[in-house]
């Protein structure tokens, strides 16, 4: 990596590390990387433990700044890189407060014109990695970062001229940017993570953040069928270069799927990437809007229509996304714990019209569940299987529908029994399916958790006798 672009970034510039957890530790990695004698200032509450960093004290040209007052590190800093577990409000000064720069905001200063972002509330993890899948079966040099798991700063002894980023961005690693890539994706903006924004519409900003900096000519990819992301489209006035994902009348950059091909409609010239639609290993119609957006970035990145195709057809998807956990006692088990909000949850439902068994529930963070409420009411589904408080809640405001009165609805203590329960109501040539549209925090560390729990649980169930 050429060291130019940190050594200009940081000249003449007091900086203060603030967070030393992963991320927080990566950043300091980094900068130790290309300026080993640069003087730093790290500041955590936590101290940390020799086991996170033994050879601390080798390090002469840091100042610590551990403990309770661990905030008087940052006075009279020029940057001050926060990882993303310091809430912004712990820093009281306005003026403090516009010195503040994330990893994110960081790596983009520095390689924005390499990345791709691409963000949304539901499908980015799957379409980051069909694009990082995609290019690199082309042979491109490329990386894959950020919201996936990867702190993007870790990657820069990696990275070359020519090196393609794909950054999955969360609505925390956007919130705050005062810069955007060079190309963007956003795929839908739903009802998420109250619990952390003040208010829906601080949220929905966060996301714009990926678009709302960048400059003319730049890439836009974006879904205009969902009301709040065209919505904010239209309200902010975006540089970029925007592209619908969707056959919208009026537009003259459009990206869809036409008789299994994705159409490419750009600037008035039409071109096609025959049979991806057919080829496809992923399931749902919202798979298809993942599928054209990553296609789309990736022929904009001009990547041959063949090889995308190919690509496309090799992609299995991401576990906990509608991911066939096994045929069990006749019955066929799905594990699409990554579906946290209603909306997902509905559209697994639109994938698997036939489902008899549904596990739903979990932590309460107080979404709207009536979408998703009427939709189970009209549905075909025989067994609801209520977890946790929002598995509660759902049902106190459905209860009295007719459509939930006639289905079979089970209470369990715990998740243990739900899978049991499941495994014992659900009638041979069945399908059971687990998606919760409810958060998994008061039970599980994560998504993740939760899912390998599920399947752990089928496989136990399923291989004894009745």
């Amino acid at each position: 990596m050429n060291p130019q672009p940190f050594q200009e970034f940081f000249r003449n510039k007091k900086v203060a590390v603030l967070g030393f957890a992963r991320e927080g530790q990566s950043t300091y990695r980094a900068i130790r990387k290309v300026l080993p004698d640069f003087p730093l200032v790290v500041c955590d509450r936590q101290v940390p433990g020799k086991e996170v960093f033994p050879d601390r004290e080798k390090d002469h040209q840091i100042k610590w700044c551990f403990g309770e007052n661990y905030l008087d590190g940052i006075q009279g800093a020029d940057i001050i890189i926060k990882s993303p577990g310091i809430p912004f409000r712990v820093i009281e000064s306005e003026t403090l407060r516009e010195r503040v720069v994330s990893q994110t905001g960081l790596f983009l200063q520095l390689f924005r014109r390499q990345v791709v972002g691409i963000t949304g509330t539901k499908g980015k993890s799957t379409t980051s990695s069909l694009l990082f899948h995609i290019l690199k079966m082309a042979g491109r040099p490329v990386l894959l970062a950020g919201n996936i798991g990867i702190p993007p700063l870790d990657l820069i002894d990696e990275m070359t001229d020519e090196t393609v980023v794909v950054f999955e961005m969360s609505s925390h690693q956007l919130e705050h940017l005062k810069v955007s890539p060079h190309m963007a994706i956003l795929l839908n903006i739903f009802e998420e993570h109250l619990d952390h924004y003040a208010s829906y519409r601080d949220y929905q900003l966060a996301k714009m953040n990926i678009a709302r900096w960048q400059q003319e000519g730049e890439v836009f990819i974006y879904n205009p069928f969902n009301e709040i992301v065209a919505g904010l489209v239209a309200e902010l006035d975006l540089a970029s270069d925007l592209f619908l994902l969707g056959n919208a009348p009026g537009s003259s950059n459009l990206i869809f799927c036409d008789k299994g091909s994705l159409v490419l409609s750009l600037a008035g010239r039409e071109s096609r990437i025959r049979d991806i639609c057919r080829v496809r290993k992923l399931p749902g119609n919202h798979n298809l809007l993942n599928i054209a957006a990553a296609s789309a970035a990736a022929y904009m990145l001009k990547v041959a229509p063949l090889q995308i195709t190919r690509a496309v057809a090799s992609f299995d998807g991401l576990p906990h996304r509608l991911e066939f956990v096994g045929f069990y006692r006749g019955i066929s088990f799905y594990n699409d714990s990554i579906s946290t909000i209603p909306e997902s949850t509905i559209e697994a439902l639109k994938t698997f019209p036939g489902t008899s068994t549904l596990l739903l529930g979990g932590f309460d963070r107080g979404v709207n569940y009536s979408s998703l409420i009427n939709f189970l009411a009209e549905s075909k589904v025989q067994n609801l299987i209520f977890i946790g408080k929002a598995g509660q809640r759902m049902y106190e405001e459905g209860r009295d529908l007719p459509g939930i009165k006639g289905k079979n609805c089970l209470f369990p203590e715990n998740f243990e029994q739900a899978v049991e329960m499941a495994m014992t109501n659900t009638l041979a040539a069945g399908i059971c399916l687990l998606s919760p549209a409810a958060a998994s925090y008061d039970t599980f560390r994560n998504f993740e958790h939760r899912g390998n729990t599920f399947k752990d649980l089928v496989r136990k169930f399923g291989s004894s006798s009745k």
